[in-house]
């Protein structure tokens, strides 16, 4: 019988490349976590980065494919502009109140006080750059001691920081040397997960890697956002591999090998078939898998190809040997959705990114329902991040509308984040109960399209 995994051909038709080749070394250091299990309840907490919701919903989405028999739920705690401190001060409603029995934590961008970080720093830079460092080190300490205490002690996983990007070249105010001082802060971070033998995923010195191997052939290339310090979609990506790989999770959807001459057995994997009928010019069988694929955006297809994600996460393997020489249609559920030479099918081929097959499309709305959860949930987060800044720091009556509405109109810059925030809370705040329902009822609608169904394969000889 043919092995499934032990060569795997790429829809584009690569190779997949080890990341040390991308980035000039490996990542295996000290990067290790634990999946998510069947009930566990995530809290991601940190700061814009993660308010976004943009990298965790990546996650989600292949906790929600891979295991569409599991329940999990994933939580929002990220705010922008925060700090470990901040966190302190928000961390009861925020993460306690929600019961996480895990909590992913990522800060430092806001910690390092990049602006002391110049071109010639002075002994009082310095000074500032060294006590935001001990601060970091006290907050995160905190943090863990909080989390620890109130919260019934979840599991912590804990993200070194993502690069400030002070070496790619773009019309950009630049902080030089504030990278390295996150370098530290993940050093820090380091040291807590190790002290209280938690999980520890290393995004700052991969991104950081793959971002400077790139800028050789590219100077104006970042794997961060056009303002140095969002991480942008393929950020965002290289982050949830990055987390996923440190958790060891399966890259099998599903697999199946037949072997004509003896097509009344098959080697599956992570999947059931039956109603096998074989020829050496056709074969046909169903197929009900365990799992549906994790889709990849179209736009993050080719950043894909630079790194080993497909071969890591999206294998849904069909290997057919003891077809004759040829071309053959496949077809599923009576729709064509490629064509591969026997040797092809021979060798195995993954239709995990094939977009024209219907797991594919079944997973996608999975997918899309996730990405408006999202939308949702980072607009209540914001929302609530937004009156808790207008009445700590500007001492306003945010249930007074005429009062929010006097401090959006003292700003002679609309532009300026904080009255676009003041905007945004005026045009949304009346709705935010509605927003939080918003969020419960597509998640409910994902329940409804996470089961895998039987589907018809018919690979048939092209004459």
């Amino acid at each position: 019988m043919i092995g499934l995994l032990t060569s795997v051909s790429l829809l584009n038709g690569e190779q997949p490349r080890d990341l040390r080749a991308a980035t000039g070394r490996s990542i295996e250091t000290e990067t290790s976590a634990v999946p998510f299990a069947d009930g566990d309840r995530i809290c991601f907490l940190g700061d814009s980065i993660t308010a976004g919701g943009y990298y965790q919903t990546i996650i989600s989405n292949y906790y929600l494919t891979r295991y569409p028999d599991r329940q999990y739920q994933f939580i929002n705690a990220g705010r922008s502009g925060d700090t470990a401190g901040g966190a302190l001060k928000r961390l009861q409603e925020d993460v306690i109140d929600k019961r996480p029995t895990s909590v992913v934590i990522m800060f430092g961008m806001n910690d390092v006080y990049r602006h002391t970080y110049v071109d010639n720093p002075t002994e009082d830079d310095m000074r500032k750059q060294k006590f935001a460092l001990d601060r970091f080190r006290e907050n995160m300490t905190k943090l863990v001691d909080r989390l620890k205490r109130d919260a019934n002690n979840p599991k912590l996983v804990f993200l070194t920081p993502t690069p400030f990007d002070q070496t790619v070249i773009l019309d950009r105010e630049n902080q030089p040397g504030c990278n390295d001082g996150l370098a530290r802060c993940a050093s820090i971070v380091r040291n807590i997960a190790r002290a209280n033998d938690a999980s520890l995923v290393d995004l700052h010195g991969p991104m950081t890697e793959f971002n400077l191997r790139q800028q050789q052939t590219d100077p104006t290339y970042t794997i961060v956002g056009p303002d140095r310090i969002h991480p942008r979609d393929e950020g965002r990506l290289m982050m949830s591999w990055l987390i996923l790989r440190a958790q060891h999770v399966p890259p099998i959807i599903s697999g199946v090998a037949i072997d004509v001459p003896n097509s009344d057995t098959a080697d599956c994997t992570n999947a059931v078939i039956s109603n096998i009928s074989a020829s050496s010019s056709e074969i046909q069988f169903e197929m009900l898998e365990n799992a549906l694929p994790l889709p990849i955006e179209s736009r993050l297809r080719q950043f894909s190809s630079l790194l080993p994600i497909a071969n890591d996460l999206c294998q849904q393997i069909v290997s057919v040997r003891g077809l004759d020489d040829g071309k053959y249609e496949i077809r599923i559920d009576g729709t064509t959705v490629a064509e591969h030479t026997n040797r092809d099918l021979e060798h195995g081929i993954n239709l995990a990114l094939n977009k024209l097959t219907p797991m594919y499309q079944q997973a996608l709305t999975v997918t899309q329902l996730n990405s408006k959860r999202r939308e949702a949930e980072a607009l209540a987060c914001s929302l609530l991040n937004t009156r808790r800044w207008m009445q700590r720091h500007y001492q306003i009556d945010v249930d007074d509308p005429e009062a929010v509405q006097a401090h959006y109109d003292s700003f002679d810059d609309k532009r300026q984040y904080n009255a676009s925030m003041a905007k945004r809370y005026i045009e949304h705040w009346p709705r935010y109960a509605e927003i939080l329902e918003e969020v419960k009822t597509y998640q409910a609608e994902i329940e409804k399209h996470r089961a895998p169904t039987t589907h018809l394969f018919q690979i048939t000889r092209i004459p």
